[in-house]
């Protein structure tokens, strides 16, 4: 049975480095299954942003629920423990190790899991043959394009099928062809269910997914789903049951 409550729940969130402010009295509230591109120039937030939803960082002040978990309550371990089990992350950066095949890459994401070595592989060939690799299983980085390694990383990233997947300049390194590409498969897993926030500078990117959200100075300028039509937006995007 799918969990009814939102999978990112900000209330008066504010971030503050010294006397600077990253963040200042943030509302975000993301449903379960939602496609939400946020947007915002350098230094607007986003960065800080990503990192409080992916609990990398606490707020100053404010709330924060992630997968209905209260982040203030949780030790550091816990923290890591949530990470693991409810949040992918991909970055524009590949972080794929030189000469590592993509399917040990992949594996490698499992690493602490308790599985064995014969069951991460196979979860990892799964995830890769997923993403549009399944003959890409044995070549190392230096064999694989831009867009096939932000694939490999992607494969990593939703492994263990978290339910919420952050998707820091997915496209950033990328040519305009491989940036398709990547949009179009983070497309195709929010219509498998998974919630995708993706962060960008690209505003036509934004401006092209179901939800945007734009920053300013560390404050929520415009949010395309707030207003009286919320409840409408989140029923019309509320995930699909997909066969296994």
């Amino acid at each position: 049975m799918t969990p009814s409550w939102p999978v990112v729940e900000l209330t008066g969130v504010s971030k503050t480095y010294g006397t600077v402010a990253a963040l200042a009295d943030t509302e975000l509230t993301i449903e379960r299954g939602e496609l939400v591109g946020i947007v915002g120039p350098s230094g607007s937030g986003k960065s800080t942003l990503l990192n409080i939803m992916g609990t990398l960082a606490r707020p100053t002040a404010g709330a924060v629920r992630i997968d209905g978990h209260p982040v203030a309550e949780l030790s550091d371990r816990e923290l890591s423990a949530l990470r693991a089990q409810s949040i992918g992350f991909v970055f524009q950066s590949f972080h794929l190790a030189p000469g590592v095949p993509a399917l040990d890459s992949v594996a490698d994401g499992l690493l602490y899991s308790g599985r064995s070595r014969g069951e991460r592989r196979a979860l990892a060939e799964r995830a890769l043959r997923r993403v549009g690799l399944g003959q890409r299983l044995y070549n190392e980085p230096h064999q694989l394009s831009g867009g096939e390694k932000q694939r490999v990383a992607i494969a990593r990233a939703v492994l263990g099928d978290p339910p919420l997947l952050l998707a820091d300049e997915p496209t950033g390194a990328l040519d305009s062809k491989s940036g398709a590409v990547v949009m179009e498969l983070l497309h195709e897993l929010h219509r498998a269910g998974t919630t995708v926030v993706v962060i960008t500078h690209d505003r036509d990117i934004a401006a092209s997914l179901p939800r945007e959200v734009r920053l300013k100075d560390g404050r929520v300028e415009h949010d395309s789903a707030a207003g009286p039509h919320r409840d409408a937006y989140a029923a019309a995007h509320a995930p699909r049951e997909v066969g296994v």
